[in-house]
């Protein structure tokens, strides 16, 4: 059963937990032996991509959590020359969620790696390639709704949607399949990074039909809860912290 916290405060009734979601840029504030006392407990840690494995390890290693993670388009590691991705030891104890599907604790997880392709490099993808990955998802997903009555909770990606948190040039542009794809099977949120938010007046959520989309861009502290085990788990209002 989830940890049972509200800003480090334990409920009397329904669930919740505490969902840590960083991508793209090493925080100091985060690399530090204090982060426990700063953010109190944490369920969770899911990276959206473009962050080195020691980064990733000091997070699992001081909040005690369990990462699901999916790589960017910079993952700084040597890559085979011929499948161009990297050594799948280079995250132990991780969960790769590309093309994948994970159950933790009732919170239904799926990913997809990559950005757009614009150099040919590793974890670059056309649209269609794109499309195909997020197939692998569905016959998971159809056995996730005969199981719980859901699709999914959350989609892991490191590019965000065409036209939402995107850039018009070909390496930040967003992939339209993603659109679609929430669109169809209303996933609660889609954790996103590959958009850097220098400008803190750049959006950083965007509901888009029934889907949450959020830039996970430094770090994002999520509040989910739900109020039984049968139910799908929502974003909590006003808990969505940087």
């Amino acid at each position: 059963m989830p940890a049972q916290y509200h800003n480090g405060e334990s409920l009397q009734s329904g669930e919740t937990l505490r969902v840590l979601a960083v991508s793209d840029c090493i925080e100091p504030q985060l690399y530090d032996n204090s982060v426990a006392d700063w953010f109190g407990p944490v369920d969770v840690i899911i990276s959206c991509g473009d962050l080195p494995p020691y980064y990733l390890d000091f997070l699992v290693s001081t909040l005690g959590a369990p990462l699901f993670h999916v790589l960017g388009n910079h993952c700084y590691l040597p890559h085979d020359p011929v499948t161009k991705q990297c050594s799948p030891d280079a995250f132990l104890g991780a969960k790769d969620l590309n093309g994948r599907l994970a159950d933790y604790n009732g919170l239904l997880l799926g990913g997809v790696e990559g950005s757009p392709r614009y150099n040919r490099g590793p974890h670059q993808y056309t649209e269609q390639q794109m499309e195909l990955n997020l197939l692998k998802l569905v016959p998971g997903m159809l056995l996730n709704k005969v199981r719980t009555g859901r699709y999914l909770d959350i989609l892991v990606t490191h590019a965000p949607p065409r036209g939402i948190h995107d850039n018009t040039d070909i390496a930040h542009r967003g992939f339209t399949s993603l659109n679609s794809f929430i669109e169809l099977f209303k996933p609660t949120l889609l954790l996103h990074g590959h958009t850097h938010r220098y400008d803190p007046m750049l959006p950083m959520r965007t509901l888009h039909g029934e889907t949450e989309v959020i830039n996970t861009y430094g770090h994002v502290l999520l509040n989910l809860t739900r109020p039984h085990s049968d139910a799908p788990w929502k974003l909590a209002e006003s808990t969505i912290s940087r």
